[in-house]
């Protein structure tokens, strides 16, 4: 069997848009790390547990048995 000189060009467009792709991707600038999360001020740290603590504290008074 025969190729054609059309399959060829199909190829070596194929090779070049993949290499062309896989190349375009190594000059990406920008963060190479995550960013570390922001920290809550202790006030609001403070007023979230005093919430969590009456939250548990009304479950532990409805679920007692007498």
């Amino acid at each position: 069997m025969k190729t054609c000189w059309a399959q060829y060009l199909l190829w070596l467009i194929v090779a070049t848009l993949g290499v062309g792709g896989a190349l375009s991707a190594c000059g990406q600038k920008g963060a190479l790390y995550r960013p570390a999360p922001e920290i809550a001020p202790a006030a609001q740290v403070e007023d979230a547990l005093e919430v969590a603590a009456s939250a548990h504290n009304d479950t532990q008074k409805t679920t007692t048995k007498p």
